[in-house]
């Protein structure tokens, strides 16, 4: 992470999904695209997890079959949604505290389930396309991110 291209959509997509691969997960990284509105007012941005990462799995997953699909990519891509919508949200009401507090709760929990989901892979509890044979489920890979989420949480308001 930390870094970024530009690309048109579809080099874009092609370049996501090999850059991707090369870290042993489709699932691994998100692609953004950004843009601006008809007047040029507002920002635009659209972003999704890597293309083609689990239409098999949800196939096996409808099937009942056990699975083991890594998230991160579209976790990443759902929170900078989140935060980008309270962004828009807040400049739209730059006067609105009850908008800026949202604002800075979406910002929060965004950054705490970032932290959560990253030191779950981090600590070696990862899904098994990173970790090997031995790793999570995909359910079993949430179960174990949303515990480490709820304590980062439950720590930020004993702090408080």
């Amino acid at each position: 992470g930390g870094f970024g291209m530009a690309a048109h959509n579809y080099d874009g997509d092609m370049l996501t999904d090999q850059i991707a691969q090369v870290h042993r997960s489709p699932g691994f990284i998100t692609s953004n695209l950004v843009g601006r509105s008809d007047d040029g007012s507002t920002l635009i941005k659209e972003f999704e997890a890597s293309h083609g990462t689990v239409t098999d799995m949800w196939h096996d997953h409808l099937a009942g079959k056990e699975t083991s699909l890594n998230p991160l990519g579209l976790v990443e891509a759902l929170l900078g949604a989140l935060r980008h919508a309270a962004m828009l949200e807040m400049e739209a009401n730059p006067n609105d505290k009850q908008k800026q507090e949202m604002h800075a709760y979406v910002n929060n929990f965004s950054d705490t389930l970032r932290t959560a989901l990253h030191n779950t892979f981090r600590y070696g509890q990862g899904t098994r396309d990173m970790t090997g044979p031995t790793g999570f489920t995909t359910e079993d890979f949430i179960d174990k991110v949303a515990w480490r989420l709820n304590r980062y949480l439950d720590a930020q308001v004993e702090e408080q």
